[in-house]
């Protein structure tokens, strides 16, 4: 099987963030290294968002108003349709405990803030080609249960 390389990776990242200058920032970066984008300002955008659309990558800001980053985070672990959508938070906030937190909250990674155009673009492409493998094995396993199923009926 072929391992994916970033010119075959194709995803639809999601970017949360209240303030308007970083949102565009991050989504223009993102665009111009090929990847698809969609924009929420808040936590309860985000979930509307992601109940609408199909979603590989959630870039997360913690502070935010209406909902913030770890309530977001929460709902989002919370519900069996978006628990297993990968969320990485994207934030100023670097401390030590922050980063703790985010994790043994459920994000699978943690980009602080400010980041350099190239960095972006090479975390979120590692995380989609991490989602791609997925779906790729979660396929496979698929293939073979449906062989097994028939072979187990003496098809």
């Amino acid at each position: 099987m072929k391992t994916p390389t970033t010119d075959d990776i194709s995803g639809t990242v999601l970017v949360v963030d209240d303030t308007e200058d970083n949102l565009m920032l991050t989504v223009r970066s993102l665009q111009r290294g090929g990847i698809r984008c969609l924009k929420a300002t808040h936590g309860w955008q985000c979930l509307e968002v992601v109940k609408n659309n199909h979603v590989d990558l959630i870039l997360l800001d913690l502070i935010m108003p209406r909902m913030d980053g770890w309530a977001t985070l929460a709902a989002l672990r919370h519900d069996p349709v978006t628990s297993n959508i990968p969320v990485v938070m994207f934030t100023c906030d670097d401390r030590l405990a922050t980063r703790e937190r985010a994790m043994k909250e459920g994000a699978v990674g943690f980009l602080p803030r400010p980041v350099v155009r190239e960095q972006l673009l090479a975390y979120v492409q590692m995380h989609l080609q991490a989602v791609a493998r997925a779906r790729a094995i979660e396929a496979i396993d698929r293939g073979l249960e449906v062989a097994l199923s028939r072979d187990a009926r003496g098809s």
